[in-house]
């Protein structure tokens, strides 16, 4: 008898019979499949590599965008001098400005604001905004001699850029600035028919509320439009304003004296009481040199009934920001880029 029988003969079921338990064939032990260990932790990091990649190829363009930009706004990070696209660190700007290759301002301040719909009858007064001290005959032609002058200088010097000064300075005469009220009057006398493309470099500045700020944002606007602070400035006024501009303002700025240049007209005949309030307004500003105080502050305000306010950001006009919140009857001591 088989030995696994013997062992199993005998024993009894709960029934009484005796159990005969055949035997079973033993099963061949199979060698277990071998556990790589790395499998496991290979799969989930090869995934994480690859997700990693892709994350990169779509990442490393944008940041190599942004860069470009950055250096062609802003030169590299922490320059403190003039970098990018024509010499500008103006935050936005990526296209080349409209007047990089320009030198020199020719400045045109305005003095009021055109109202009239029939740009050909430009030189009559009925047809502009006016004080009650500018209600004499002559006095829109003046303007006119002004944006004339202003044109002729320009066309004499390719490298000059003509800008139009004057802000939204009658609530009655809605927000209409007297720049662009000036731009569109020498557009529709066909730029007096002078020669020279001077149209193409003529632009507006259109936030000045009296003559300081006519010349300080105007070089900001010069600065905007070319990249680069202009090497010389002519401004076209009236000649009973020389000494202000050519004097209080100018040293106001610290804008040397041999690159600053005049051109003046006179005042109509039957101006009268121009000298005086021409005293007051020089005496005004030797005490406020840059107008932030007593009736020069007030007389801002009061030109500016649209809420404009001062036009320009650290961003548009960075060297120049110091300058522009000085406020003090002492003279700025800041550095400036033409001192």
């Amino acid at each position: 008898m088989l030995p696994y029988l013997q062992h199993r003969q005998g024993q009894v079921g709960h029934t009484g019979e005796t159990l005969v338990t055949l035997p079973t064939a033993s099963p061949t032990p199979v060698a277990p499949h071998p556990v790589h260990k790395h499998t496991h932790i290979r799969q989930p990091v090869l995934k994480r590599v690859i997700q990693a990649v892709m994350l990169l190829c779509v990442l490393v363009p944008f940041w190599m965008l942004s860069r470009h930009v950055e250096i062609r706004v802003g030169g590299s990070r922490g320059s403190t001098t003039s970098a990018g696209v024509g010499g500008r660190r103006m935050l936005g700007r990526v296209l080349p400005p409209a007047g990089e290759h320009l030198k020199r301002l020719v400045l045109v301040a305005g003095h009021a604001v055109y109202v009239g719909k029939d740009y050909s009858v430009a030189a009559h007064e009925s047809s502009w905004f006016l004080e009650n001290y500018q209600k004499v005959p002559g006095e829109a032609q003046s303007f006119l001699d002004h944006i004339r002058l202003g044109i002729q200088e320009a066309a004499a010097d390719p490298e000059a850029m003509l800008l139009f000064s004057g802000g939204q300075t009658r609530r009655e005469a809605g927000p209409r600035s007297e720049g662009l009220s000036y731009w569109i009057v020498a557009e529709a006398a066909d730029w007096f028919n002078v020669t020279g493309d001077v149209r193409s470099r003529t632009f507006t500045e259109e936030h000045a509320r009296d003559s300081f700020e006519n010349l300080l944002f105007s070089i900001c606007r010069f600065y905007e439009l070319s990249g680069h602070y202009p090497e010389a400035i002519t401004v076209v006024s009236y000649n009973l304003k020389r000494d202000r501009f050519k004097g209080l303002h100018r040293m106001a700025l610290h804008y040397p004296e041999e690159r600053f240049k005049f051109i003046g007209t006179e005042l109509p005949v039957a101006a009268k009481g121009a000298l005086e309030g021409e005293a007051r307004t020089v005496a005004a500003f030797k005490n406020e040199p840059y107008g932030c105080g007593g009736d020069l502050l007030l007389k801002r305000l009061r030109r500016d009934p649209f809420a404009v306010g001062a036009p320009h950001a650290p961003s548009r006009c960075p060297d120049l920001t110091g300058l522009i919140n000085w406020c003090s009857p002492y003279l700025y001591s800041g550095r400036l880029p033409w001192a």
